[in-house]
């Protein structure tokens, strides 16, 4: 299940018992465990492209042909890809 759909969960179920949390409570704590563990990956669209030409290996993300020129990846670091990886839908395609 993912962040998004926990949450969606949890507004619409009127018979939620959090154990004198409010869905509030719970939806700020999902939020900051979102934040932490599965941050929003900002890439252009040729970097996303590369990502999904390459992405069967996380090695070749990280050493292979690219292996992190800043003039190709610019913001793009080395864990963002990692966690783009592990997370492919927090991959958000940014203007170039």
């Amino acid at each position: 299940m993912t962040f998004d759909e926990m949450i969606e969960k949890l507004l619409n179920n009127e018979n939620y018992n959090t154990d004198g949390l409010s869905v509030d409570d719970v939806i700020t704590l999902i939020e900051v465990l979102r934040l932490e563990y599965a941050p929003t990956v900002e890439m252009t669209s040729g970097n996303k492209a590369t990502f999904i030409q390459e992405g069967d290996s996380l090695s070749k993300l990280l050493t292979g042909y690219y292996s992190f020129d800043v003039l190709y990846w610019g913001d793009v670091s080395e864990r963002k890809v990692a966690q783009a990886w592990l997370h492919p839908e927090t991959i958000k395609i940014v203007d170039e």
